[in-house]
């Protein structure tokens, strides 16, 4: 999207190192307390495979063999109970958090940009995880993933100062059947994103793609006389009415989301979509759950 250019939003085209470094503390506080009152109470992502944790009984099935029947427990009924065990492999899960021009773009000065908002969701979500005993790592910026909570704050660093362009997580050390979350408006359309996304496709890498949107990019309030500026480029387009194309645009908007969402659907992969004017807890909740439920298994 080509966004307005005014008073109101010209003094957020790119930040220097320096007001990054500055909104870092805040950026990491806010992750840590999403993360800590949405997953409270939470275990990692606990769930039944080959390990030695006991996770619970089940009735035996006619496959199963003698030597996993849980006899002390059967003897307690009339029926046959297995012992199930928790899955205690340790996966990969990759956080990229889109750092093109455009993503660092706010509509209104009390809302988040759509970098930070996708930044302080993806620490959020790299907190739960090692936390929970997974292995996470930043395209593009981590030189080797992190585990445990003790690496916590070099990846949240990573995610929240670290800069990472689309076609660099292509040259990043992915593992087959790894996890990856990406975090973008996906501007530059699905056909673009199909391309980049097929080497995971074909590695069998479970992918959850988060759509971040301004709401101005998606409701187009704009009226009169306006001068659109693309961020990190010198194209500009000056519209004398600019509320003569906004049915077109706002259809043209939903039906790119849509194209991403079906391109996720085609692949088997989650698409989740937020705006920055909405609270962040909801869709964390989604993203943690969406990992744990089975798409990053």
């Amino acid at each position: 999207m080509i966004r307005p250019k005014s008073s109101t939003t010209s003094g957020y085209e790119r930040r220097e190192a320096e007001d990054l470094s500055s909104r870092y503390g805040a950026l990491l506080s806010e992750a840590r307390r999403i993360s800590a009152n949405v997953i409270h109470g939470a275990h990692g992502r606990r769930r039944r495979g080959s390990g030695e944790t006991f996770w619970e009984f089940r009735h035996a099935r006619d496959e199963d063999p003698a030597h996993t029947i849980d006899w002390r427990r059967s003897a307690r009924s009339d029926a046959l109970f297995v012992r199930e065990t928790e899955w205690e492999a340790a996966n990969t899960v990759f956080l990229w958090r889109d750092s093109a021009d455009g993503m660092d773009w706010r509509s209104n000065p009390d809302l988040p940009s759509k970098q930070d908002r996708a930044g302080v969701l993806l620490a959020a979500l790299g907190i739960a995880l090692l936390k929970g005993g997974e292995r996470c790592a930043v395209p593009g910026v981590s030189e080797k993933p992190g585990s445990g909570i003790g690496a916590t704050n070099r990846i949240c660093h990573d995610i929240l100062t670290g800069t990472s362009i689309a076609d660099q997580f292509a040259n990043t050390d992915l593992r087959s059947h790894a996890h990856m979350v990406l975090a973008s408006d996906f501007l530059e359309g699905a056909e673009v994103w199909k391309t980049r996304l097929q080497p995971m496709q074909q590695m069998g890498i479970s992918v959850i793609l988060l759509h971040i949107a301004d709401p101005a990019e998606e409701e187009f309030p704009y009226t009169g006389h306006i001068l659109f500026a693309e961020p990190g480029s010198a194209d500009q387009i000056d519209l004398g009415r600019a509320q003569l194309v906004g049915p077109k645009y706002r259809e043209r908007f939903a039906a790119g989301r849509e194209e991403m969402r079906q391109l996720a659907r085609r692949n088997d992969w989650l698409f989740f979509s937020h705006r920055t004017d909405q609270h962040p807890a909801e869709i964390f909740l989604s993203l943690f759950q969406g990992i744990s439920n089975g798409h990053a298994q």
